[in-house]
């Protein structure tokens, strides 16, 4: 029986012979492709030692081209594919038949550490790359300067468990797919949501794009994509897409985009014209090309983008190049191109022989995201300029005092995330005690002001919002000051600012109360015009609204409580027994509570009343007839404080004693005493025998 599979070291020689192997030796030469030439480099930058051959491997996506086209070609060499697998430890044959022989657990570990990743190979002479999943350099996303997305895609190799964590590549098939086509597969496999066996193949993604009619034979061989098809292939896949136009972009605007998407796990595509670079740098233009963007590098001295290109390989490095340092042709406009960059066999960067001058931008996100990050990155930055507007004059109002040390201090991030993830995060989030402020000084925040805090969390926990949000987190001399969120499936004409949450209220309280009344309503108008934020809805979350009824109701007397529980004295055939000496008093009434309760004996501790203050704020007053307690006096529905009221010879007292209501209040004290006041206001002829029951 013939081995089904074959393990080498890893180097150009025993790759290109082990493909042949696989296909036979009239298969060309493997590394006279740039894809493969690219993937060697990169697998050597992570120190890959050998490879092993899957020979026999069927692969979804081929598997589905195949069906589509290539099963009825004459010459079909059949519809099963080949598996490289990369690894950085030194393996050989034996090695894995003892680990397929013993399965032990310890050396299996160790086999997943050593992972780098496997590639497809496809029956098809010119086009062999398939599905491609590879390691990323370790320094990507080590710090917040570099981020590349991933995703984990298990691996199965003869029922040994590995994964590898990334985004699936493969090069551009000329017949089925475009490299728009390659792209969109990229940014579907991206999508962290998306199971992977349901993203499409390229030729479904093409054939999507192209019409809607199954096995149209006008689908293939395809050349590319149009924008209005590229969209149509999103479309199909239930996704809401937005399109940006980059031909008037500065560099510094696209990487605020980008980074926004990719801080929010999602993909981008991007369309630029190819231009070739001659000896003495003049641009000649070459074609239009899409790539998927999937990550970036941001800093002073570099910025960059981590694209894959089906021309080149996976999470290849696009650096940004002045178009000024190149002779271009009549018509281009752009200030600046991305150059993909290339290393030789030594390692070392190659000069560019390309340049891709950016045309479109387009994102893939979920069917419920209206609004694209511009409308949040627009607020962001008419906050931003509001403030340092501010700053400035109060530094020319105060005359003598220098404000310059509070100016460029604010910055922020934006991502979009689900509410119930940022819920999630907020959960370990608790207000500080004590601050410091700009000179150093320990402030311990007071007690009312914790209780507040805390009070906000909870009313933002448990408060009603969209799915999506745009999640905008500002910070101040670089600590956490506050977060922004703006509704993402709200419109444009709408007020989507969800909530505004304070991070550290020194900070906060910094810069929001310099901005709750710097713009006027007619300067307001001129901001949103220009800038398409929601500049004024943030503004309207700032300012204190009017407080409703319900709200002095919570404060005085506690938000609602349901009944904890019911006792079985309580109810009757399913159905809560109704107290029937339930009495409500809205207003004040002239008769004394000892004429209203006659019935009610002194300092009897088995006489006595129980109340509780609705929702509505009505007070009900009733007895405990045959064990019906609060909830039989409401109709077990939410109440506030609750308690008894008892005679005694010195008058009556109030209590919180109701297990039902009262029990989960922080500040059960404050609520009686404000209940007492409201006994008082209505049984005015026994005010002044009225108190509250001293604690025993």
């Amino acid at each position: 029986m013939t081995s089904p599979f074959l393990v080498c070291e890893f180097g150009k020689s025993t790759l290109s012979n082990l493909v042949k192997e696989c296909f036979g030796s009239d298969f060309p030469d493997i590394f006279k492709k740039k894809q493969v030439d690219y993937i060697f480099r990169y697998l050597s930058d992570l120190n890959a030692n050998s490879v092993l051959l899957e020979f026999e491997y069927v692969d979804k996506d081929y598997l589905e081209d195949y069906s589509r086209y290539y099963v009825k070609r004459f010459s079909s060499i059949g519809h099963k594919c080949a598996r490289l697998h990369f690894f950085y430890w030194e393996l050989d044959h034996r090695r894995i038949d003892d680990l397929l022989a013993e399965g032990d657990s310890e050396s299996l570990t160790s086999l997943q550490q050593g992972y780098l990743g496997f590639m497809i190979v496809k029956p098809l002479p010119r086009t062999f790359i398939g599905k491609t999943c590879l390691r990323h350099y370790d320094s990507i996303n080590e710090n917040a300067a570099k981020k590349a997305l991933t995703r984990r895609y298990q691996v199965n190799l003869f029922g040994i468990d590995l994964y590898i964590d990334s985004i699936a590549f493969q090069e551009q098939d000329k017949v089925v797919s475009a490299c728009a086509t390659t792209s969109i597969w990229s940014a579907l496999n991206a999508l962290a949501w998306r199971p992977i066996r349901s993203i499409p193949s390229c030729s479904e993604i093409t054939t999507n794009a192209i019409n809607f009619i199954e096995g149209s034979s006008n689908s293939f061989p395809n050349k590319e994509l149009s924008n209005k098809q590229i969209l149509r292939a999103l479309d199909v896949e239930g996704l809401r897409h937005h399109t940006e136009s980059l031909h008037r972009v500065r560099q510094d605007e696209l990487f605020e985009t980008v980074k926004c998407y990719i801080d929010s796990g999602l993909p981008l595509i991007l369309g630029a014209d190819v231009f070739g670079v001659s000896d003495d740098n003049t641009l000649t233009l070459k074609a239009g090309h899409a790539v998927s963007i999937l990550g970036y590098k941001i800093g002073v001295a570099e910025q960059a983008l981590y694209v894959h290109d089906d021309r080149l390989g996976p999470f290849a490095r696009a650096r940004i190049a002045a178009l000024s340092d190149f002779a271009c042709p009549a018509g281009v406009t752009h200030e600046w191109g991305l150059v993909l960059q290339e290393k030789d066999d030594e390692g070392k960067w190659k000069q560019p022989h390309e340049v891709l001058v950016p045309n479109f931008l387009i994102s893939a996100t979920h069917q419920k995201v209206r609004l694209p990050p511009s409308y949040a990155l627009n607020t962001c930055n008419t906050i931003v300029d509001v403030y340092e507007k501010e700053v400035v004059r109060l530094g020319l109002e105060s005359g003598s005092r220098d404000f310059s040390a509070l100016q460029n201090q604010l910055s922020y991030e934006v991502r979009l995330t689900e509410i119930s993830d940022f819920k999630r995060s907020l959960m370990g989030f608790k207000p500080e005690r004590v601050f410091v402020d700009t000179d150093g000084n320990e402030i311990n925040v007071s007690a009312g002001e914790l209780a507040e805090r805390q009070a906000e969390k909870l009313r933002f926990l448990t408060g009603s919002y969209a799915r999506f949000q745009w999640i905008a987190d500002f910070r101040y001399k670089a600590r956490p000051a506050f977060t922004i969120l703006i509704d993402a499936t709200d419109i444009p004409q709408g007020h989507a600012v969800s909530a505004v949450l304070i991070r550290n209220k020194i900070e906060a309280d910094a810069i929001l109360e310099l901005l709750k009344y710097a713009a006027s309503p007619k300067a307001l108008q001129a901001i949103e015009a220009v800038s398409q934020s929601f500049f004024s809805s943030f503004l309207r979350r700032l300012r204190p609204s009017d407080d409703g009824v319900l709200d002095h109701l919570n404060r005085t007397y506690g938000e609602p409580r349901a009944p904890r529980y019911l006792k079985e004295s309580e109810i009757r055939d399913g159905q809560i027994l109704n107290n029937g000496s339930a009495e409500r008093f809205y207003e004040s009434i002239d008769e004394s509570l000892e004429a209203k309760f006659p019935q009610i004996s002194l300092d009897d501790e088995n006489s006595y009343l129980i109340w509780t203050i609705d929702r509505n704020g009505t007070l009900l007053i009733g007895e405990e007839i045959d064990k019906m307690g609060h909830p039989c006096l409401t109709g077990f529905k939410p109440a506030r404080i609750a308690g008894e009221l008892k005679r005694t010879s010195s008058g009556w007292i109030i209590n919180s004693k109701s297990g039902r209501y009262s029990g989960d209040y922080t500040n059960t004290a404050e609520l009686l005493q404000n209940a007492l006041r409201r006994f008082q206001s209505i049984f005015h002829a026994s005010r002044d025998h009225l108190s509250i029951e001293p604690r025993r």
